[in-house]
Order: structure tokens, then C-alpha cells, then sequence
């Protein structure tokens, strides 16, 4: 027997050694390819996220611990491990499992998908009960870097950065893949402010090596940071 043929819920999940979950995942990845190449849907972002639903299934208790799966188009992996692997051999089919995450289908879906950039807002709201109810079950939202364009994540970022007493965890899947190539005046500051990191950073490495060159080293260092 496989090792995702032991796989009915995050429960099971969480008895592999860690060892094993490389091995998981590419079993993963090859029921994804084999249904989506029959059903249609969307492959590549659920490839991507294999190993991310894995780690987070593996680490936080769903569905007391409400997970949010921004579009839900990276989902594939998470609807395998909570339950639905036969079943998603009749992904989008008449009376098969949705190819979004979908409330009704299971209690590990926390909330219907299927626009983007809601997940944060969503998350934020869940958490703000919690608060409330004085449950400190935890709310994971994964937000790919395609969806944080839309003022409605920002929206949501506003809102849960202005009260830090709400237990919400944003996961970013910076994959760098989004319909159409990221423009405007946010996406150029995060280009340069990305860039002038990865800057400083050689710039570091630089000054540890200039330090170890004999007799010049410390010379050369200091001339490098007026640079």
C-alpha cells in the first residue's frame, strides 16, 4: 500500500515521520496530474503548493484550526489529505467535488472560494470570533502573490495589522505566477525594495570576504562601504 493510501485525515497525516513526507508528496503530485489530465482544472498551482498543505495539515489541528485557501486553485492537495482522495477522481464532474474549496463539501473547508483576495478578510473575520468566543483555535489564510494586487487583501492586512490581539496567520505563496505580468506603482516598489535586500546582502557577503584578504583586507572593506 502507498503511503497516501493510509491518508484519510490530517490524523494520519500527522503519523508519518517527517521522513516520509517528501515520498507523500510526489504521490501527490502524481494523483493531481493523473485526475487533472482526465477532469481538467487548474495544475500548476496545486503542484506548487504539494508540500504546503502537507506542512500546514502536519502542524495545525483542522479543521478546529480554520484554514482558508485564497481563489482555492492551489487546493488540490489539501482536499486529498482531508478525506477526499477517492473522491477526487470526479473532481468537476456532475456531482463530484468542487474544483474550489466549498463549504458544504467538508467541515475542513472553511470557507466557499473561488474569487480572489478574500482569504485575509475572511481570516480576519473568523479570528475576530474566536476572540470573542475566547477560542484560541488558530486562522491560517494562504494568499498567493497573484491575489495581493487587489485592494481587498490590503483591505484585510489593514484591518488585522490594527489588532494584533486577533490570533490570524497569513501564509504568502510568493510564486511569482499571476495571470497577467504584475504593473503598477506597488508592484515597482516592491520590485526595488526586494532588489535593494538582495543588494544589501551581497553587499554583506562581500564584506566578509573582503575582511579575509591578507594585509588589504580591512582597507578594501572600508572603501567597499563608502561604496
Amino acid at each position: 500500500m502507498s503511503l497516501l493510501e493510509s491518508i484519510n485525515s490530517p490524523a494520519d497525516l500527522k503519523k508519518l515521520p517527517r521522513a516520509q513526507l517528501p515520498e507523500l508528496a510526489a504521490e501527490i503530485r502524481r494523483l493531481i496530474v493523473e485526475v487533472v489530465a482526465r477532469t481538467g482544472g487548474h495544475l500548476a498551482p496545486s503542484l506548487g503548493a504539494v508540500e504546503l498543505a502537507i506542512a500546514i495539515h502536519y502542524v495545525f489541528d483542522a479543521p478546529r484550526d480554520k484554514l482558508i485557501w485564497d481563489v482555492g486553485h492551489q487546493a488540490y492537495a489539501h482536499k486529498i489529505l482531508t478525506g477526499r482522495r477517492e473522491a477526487f477522481t470526479t473532481l468537476r464532474r456532475h456531482g463530484g467535488i468542487s474544483g474550489f474549496t466549498r463549504r458544504s463539501e467538508s467541515p475542513f473547508d472553511a470557507f466557499t472560494t473561488g474569487h480572489s483576495s478574500t482569504s485575509i478578510s475572511a481570516g480576519y473575520g473568523m479570528a475576530c470570533a474566536h476572540f470573542l468566543k475566547q477560542d484560541d483555535a488558530k486562522v491560517i489564510a494562504v494568499i498567493g502573490d497573484g491575489s495581493m494586487t487587489a485592494g481587498l487583501a490590503f483591505e484585510g492586512l489593514n484591518q488585522a495589522g490594527g489588532n494584533p490581539k486577533r490570533d490570524l496567520i497569513v501564509i504568502l505563496n510568493d510564486n511569482e505566477m499571476s495571470i497577467a505580468r504584475n504593473v503598477g506603482a506597488l508592484s515597482s516598489f516592491l520590485s526595488r525594495t526586494f532588489s535593494a535586500k538582495k543588494l544589501q546582502e551581497l553587499r554583506k557577503e562581500l564584506g566578509f570576504f573582503f575582511r579575509k584578504l591578507p594585509r588589504i583586507g580591512e582597507d578594501v572593506y572600508q572603501l567597499a562601504k563608502r561604496t
